[in-house]
């Protein structure tokens, strides 16, 4: 008698609640199969309104652009659709700003047969964005303001610089989260009267007045078209319906039509409405940024319950169709991803980039208590169900009492591979925003405003509906570290970058080197903020955005000129772990066992340590951070404090307070080239650290050993957040135990106060088949950086990276 064996179950089916229907399955597919391509309906809107208004106040233009965008895009329903609308039209369609537009104008012949990033692009479409399009930007885009001579004459200032023109689109500031509850709430016509009881009472004699009244008027033009997106998809879906002759669908069109008549226009009446209306809200914030990058809808499943709750409770929905139509709203954040030139430094070939839809389940309330929900369970499992999907990009707020079943849950989806979620130490981001009272422009925050703090971007701590979004300043404290020791010289470039802040070989204190690095930042952090500055002036007031943040209504002003409640600027850090790591190695080498002079590294240094392969291994073998060691645990504690104590200094043109953040994008790679050899052992033009994470195979001693590393830091420094990646070995899970396993881990995190850890459970091997037969692992996702990519979409020097980080156990 033959024994036949059971099959062993795939992580998935162990730890699915409920099964995924048969059309998420058949929707994930099709996404997945549906090549991303170039999409200028909006543009073509926007361009022709902008000629039309020629002479009228900016913020009636781009009122009005965004108006005729939500009146005039194609509307489009598709088979088995329980939700309605795109960010930008169509599936996998992807749209260009006229910034964009310019910036890849040169690459329009080979966008759809590059390597690594393609978009289809049509021959009409390119025909009309080199003859009418194009043209008319050229004039507004690349006419910029006059720079300071000491911008003239920085590297990073030239204008010719592509992430120079970048800033100059007319974009508004992104990272933030706003608007999403007030509408389920009001409505959008509820939030228009609140704009037009606003102008009742303005006095226009008085000046002040005066000038808030075109922002206010552009808030009702904007918000009268707002109101009306739902009844164009109700009228789609009735048109649908009529020529539909299967019944279950002309009922489930009929309904998408009875819930847009409602929404967003009214408030939401149940749960079905609430996720269409959120939708909405998302669709049309994208439509007034011009882009979707770095907005998501903050912690859904708090706002979204009670309409779930008292479905459920009244028979009106079941569980299993709630869990469908999640699947069927979380997949639709995967459709959209930014399209960048080749060149574009750490964007372009270097990632397909996602913009960045953030959203948090679990938490606190504004009480203290743990915040845990149906819904927090269910937006897990929608990722579980989604596999191959990269948005929307989902944390996990832990704090001291996370439920036990919660935090397990959360690990069965990390296991399963796709690198998700991100676990967030909400007790740390408590203590981040209460820090801000220190510096803040606006009313004091509450101990219960503080609970409420959710993500935005990759995952930047934001106050849902009262901050203003912001610009990032860059500060390369790698490159900083290297000027340290070359008086200012950049070796890659062979060109100043820095001040003269002494020959390192008279330096005779450890205290000496620090001082010089202190100089350096604080110098180029100056010149990059006039940069800034210069990007601040082209901002332009966007209305409906605005109209969703609290304060801009009443001020009378955009959230772009220091409307919102909260105004925050951002300097995004880069190389802060090697900077530490340096350092630890000059005093330990140096001033401590007295092993090398000065003048010997820097020489080795020069070299990129060709010839001086003795002198490298003893730079290799220094104190790394990520091992619980104080030698370089310290110099990176150090570090943090003494950049944060100076951006403090800095506020932004629309009144920010400035904090720190380090969520690094894949730009560690491409900042990497531009900064030579470093005494941690680094050489020449290879990859920086990823943010908080320890440099790619120092760390080996375990998570639990990183961790504490990182809890060493002040990380309320970080205010704004900071990225710590980790990967783990696939193996631990072959047993539920493993489960159990990360979360006394992640319990770990959080006592230690470390910000922010996310994990990629895959085999190096794995990663290494799917470089070499990527026809195979077309849905294989891994978490990059703050965001998530499918790992045989990146360049091959990203690729590399992530597997070199080490495959840790428990």
């Amino acid at each position: 008698m033959v024994q036949v064996l059971e099959r062993e179950k795939t992580i998935k089916e162990r730890v699915l609640t409920i099964e995924p229907t048969a059309r998420v399955e058949r929707l994930r597919k099709k996404y997945l199969d549906t090549t991303d391509h170039v999409i200028i309906d909006i543009l073509r809107i926007r361009t022709r309104v902008w000629q039309e208004t020629e002479g009228e106040p900016r913020e009636i233009r781009q009122a009005k652009a965004f108006a005729a965008s939500v009146r005039e895009m194609p509307i489009n329903i598709y088979p088995d659709e329980l939700l309605v609308g795109w960010l930008f039209c169509e599936p996998r369609g992807s749209h260009l700003s006229a910034g964009q537009a310019l910036a890849i104008e040169s690459e329009l012949d080979i966008l759809s047969t590059r390597k690594i990033n393609p978009f289809l692009v049509s021959d009409e479409v390119k025909q009309e964005l080199r003859e009418s399009i194009n043209p008319y930007w050229r004039k507004y885009l690349y006419t910029l303001p006059p720079f300071p001579p000491e911008v003239e004459k920085g590297f990073f200032g030239r204008r010719s610089s592509p992430a120079m023109r970048r800033y100059f689109d007319g974009a508004t500031l992104p990272h933030w989260t706003a608007g999403y509850e007030k509408v389920l709430k009001k409505g959008i016509l509820g939030v228009k009267g609140d704009a037009e009881e606003r102008i009742s009472r303005l006095d226009l004699t008085n000046p002040e007045d005066f000038k808030k009244f075109t922002f206010l008027q552009g808030i009702i033009i904007a918000l009268e078209a707002a109101a009306e997106i739902g009844t164009r998809f109700a009228s789609k879906a009735r048109e649908v319906a009529e020529q539909e002759s299967d019944v279950v669908r002309k009922i489930e069109l009929l309904k998408i039509a009875e819930s847009c008549d409602q929404v967003p226009a009214h408030p939401a009446r149940n749960f079905y409405e609430a996720i269409q209306s959120v939708w909405f809200i998302h669709i049309m914030h994208a439509l007034d940024n011009e882009h979707a990058s770095g907005m998501g809808p903050g912690r859904p499943d708090q706002f979204m319950y009670p309409y779930y709750e008292k479905d459920i409770a009244e028979g009106r929905l079941t569980k299993e169709d709630a869990q469908e139509l999640i699947d069927c709203w979380f997949m639709r954040y995967s459709q959209y991803y930014v399209i960048w030139r080749s060149d574009a430094g750490s964007y372009g070939t270097h990632t397909p980039h996602t913009p960045g839809h953030h959203l948090d389940v679990g938490g606190l309330k504004s009480d203290g208590t743990d915040a845990t929900n149906d819904l927090s369970y269910m937006f897990i499992e929608a990722m579980m169900h989604t596999t191959g999907m990269t948005e929307p990009t989902l944390g996990l707020l832990v704090h001291s009492k996370t439920p036990e079943d919660l935090l397990v849950k959360a690990c069965q989806l990390t296991a399963m591979g796709g690198g998700y979620p991100m676990f967030i130490n909400q007790d740390l981001r408590v203590g981040n925003l209460l820090a801000r009272n220190e510096i803040l422009n606006g009313p004091p925050i509450s101990l219960e405003l503080a609970r409420k703090g959710t993500g935005a971007g990759c995952h930047e701590l934001v106050l849902p509906d009262m901050e203003s979004g912001f610009n990032f300043t860059p500060l390369n404290l790698a490159m900083v570290l290297e000027l340290t020791l070359t008086n200012g010289w950049n070796r890659v470039f062979n060109v100043r970058l820095g001040p003269e802040t002494g020959d390192p070989k008279q330096f005779r204190s450890f205290n000496e080197v620090k001082e010089a690095f202190k100089k350096q930042m604080t110098w180029r952090l100056r010149k990059e903020m006039i940069n800034t500055r210069i990007a601040e002036m082209t901002l332009q007031p966007k209305a409906f955005n605005s109209a969703m943040v609290e304060d801009c209504i009443e001020k009378g002003l955009s959230k772009e000129h220091g409307g919102a409640r909260y105004n925050i600027h951002s300097v995004q850090t880069w190389g802060r772990i090697d900077a530490g790591n340096s350092l630890a190695a000059i005093k330990k080498l140096v001033f401590d066992d007295k092993v090398l002079s000065l003048d010997q590294l820097c020489q080795a240094l020069d070299s990129n340590f060709k010839g001086y392969d003795d002198i490298r291994k003893m730079c290799l073998e220094a104190p790394k951070f990520g091992n619980d060691n104080d030698c370089a645990d310290e110099q990176v504690a150090w570090v943090t404090h003494v950049v944060n104590k100076e951006v403090k200094k800095y506020k932004s043109s629309y009144g920010g307070c400035t904090v720190v953040a380090e969520g690094p994008s894949a730009s560690y790679v491409a900042l990497g080239k531009m900064v030579g050899a470093l005494p941690s052992g680094r050489l020449s033009m290879t990859p920086l650290g990823e943010a908080a994470s320890p440099t790619v195979g120092t760390a080996l001693k375990g998570p639990t050993s990183i961790l504490k590393s990182a809890g060493k830091v002040n990380n309320a420094d970080v205010n704004q957040g900071q990225t710590l990646n980790m990967r783990l070995d696939p193996s631990i899970f072959e047993k539920d135990d493993g489960f159990k396993r990360l979360a006394d881990l992640i319990r770990v995190f959080v006592d230690e106060k470390v910000d922010h850890v996310q994990i990629n459970v895959v085999h190096s091997d794995t990663l290494r088949a799917a470089q070499q037969e990527p026809e195979k692992f077309s849905d294989l996702t891994v978490k990059v950086a703050g965001y998530n990519a499918r790992f045989v979409t990146l360049h091959k020097e990203i690729q590399d990276t992530i597997i070199a980080r080490i495959e840790h156990s428990l």
